[in-house]
């Protein structure tokens, strides 16, 4: 599934450069799983409904084997899950980034299953499988429910991992359950407050990048409309520069009203639909949900003060990083050398796991063999 990942990367005509990098930026920068689908050709009808049917097949088969649902405080989390179900002592639970879910994980899972860990990759809120609580949840609520699966699992200790949103979901963890994290991996998230990077520019620099949320309507339409059937919002998500059954997409397609949805909802569950909503919620206006407000509040320097675990921080850094602080993550790794290790990868605007799914894998591979999983 490694190759999954590298096919994501589509060419698209130059026609379309400026409104892909205005989805690009909005993706990169809260973290979904990848940008999918060219607009540039049209695949042969005939040939991509067939890719769909297999893909329905592999994707009804891969589901069966990996889908888990629990009963939790709040709802009823779904997760998916790979290696021996009895290893309660060697885990790995993975917290994706937004507009993304469980799957994000799924090309990894296989090969660290080998070194012995048990995998579990759960799909937060309003993803996936999960559906959205029956209130205005917040970060405390989700990882109150995730506490409660390690509880009916019998996990006791886990390595906590997540990419963007991801990551300050599991520093919320920490905070809140330290005694049942082992350690934790932060991809280019979770480590220092999620504001601190708008703090920096000035009222042009700000207005400007606040401005570059707001989507064309193109790009709108094609990612957040409805469509008619199952097919066409597969379609929608196709990327047509690599001629494979790409199952993974259909765990984004929902029905909703009577069509068919991939992304539509997600900018408004996070407040961040246009640079009204991003600014209210980087700002903390009081109309900002309990969960889209979550992100803002979770305060890294402050719980790391008395870290006791290993910390892996990957840092993504590039020239038009949307969140650039690696300074400050340099900072609270050598404060905190003897538990935090923080590693830069180069030329990379946010998604590591993406655009180096190797080096990634490598990396979190090392870390994961040297962290001490028994308590004392």
């Amino acid at each position: 599934m490694l190759n999954f990942l590298k096919s994501k990367i589509t060419r698209v005509p130059a026609k379309y450069h400026k409104s892909i990098h205005v989805l690009f930026h909005f993706i990169l920068l809260i973290g979904c799983l990848s940008c999918t689908a060219s607009l540039a050709q049209e695949i042969d009808k005939n040939q991509l409904e067939r890719h769909y049917e297999s893909a329905t097949k592999q994707f009804s088969t891969y589901e069966q084997k990996h889908r888990r649902t629990t009963e939790t405080i709040n709802v009823n989390l779904s997760y998916l899950q790979w290696g021996d179900n009895q290893n309660k002592t060697k885990v790995l639970i993975w917290l994706h980034g937004s507009l993304s879910n469980a799957y994000e994980f799924a090309p990894f899972a296989l090969h660290l299953v080998k070194i012995g860990y048990r995998i579990i990759s759960i799909d937060q809120y309003n993803a996936g499988k999960t559906p959205l609580p029956p209130f205005d949840a917040s970060f405390d609520d989700l990882c109150i429910d995730i506490k409660s699966l390690m509880d009916t699992l019998e996990i006791q200790h886990a390595v906590i991992g997540g990419f963007s949103r991801g990551g300050y979901l599991a520093t919320n963890f920490y905070k809140l359950f330290p005694t049942y994290v082992a350690g934790l991996i932060l991809e280019d998230g979770g480590s220092v407050a999620f504001n601190t990077s708008y703090f920096k520019l000035n009222q042009r620099e700000l207005e400007q990048k606040l401005q570059e949320v707001n989507l064309p309507a193109e790009i709108e339409e094609k990612y957040f409309g409805f469509y008619d059937n199952h097919f066409d919002a597969y379609k929608s998500l196709y990327d047509d520069s690599n001629k494979s059954d790409q199952f993974e997409i259909l765990s984004f397609l929902k029905p909703l009203d009577q069509k068919w949805i991939t992304y539509r909802g997600q900018q408004e569950y996070y407040h961040m639909r246009d640079s009204l909503q991003m600014s209210e919620a980087i700002f903390g206006n009081p109309n900002v949900s309990n969960y889209a407000s979550s992100i803002i509040k979770v305060a890294p320097f402050e719980i790391f003060k008395h870290v006791n675990i290993p910390v892996l921080i990957l840092d993504a850094i590039s020239v038009h990083d949307p969140m650039p602080v690696y300074a400050e993550n340099k900072m609270l790794a050598e404060k905190h050398s003897n538990f935090i290790k923080h590693i830069a990868f180069e030329n990379v605007d946010h998604n590591i796991h993406f655009a180096y799914p190797e080096q990634f894998l490598k990396v979190i591979t090392k870390f994961l063999n040297e962290v001490k999983l028994t308590k004392d």
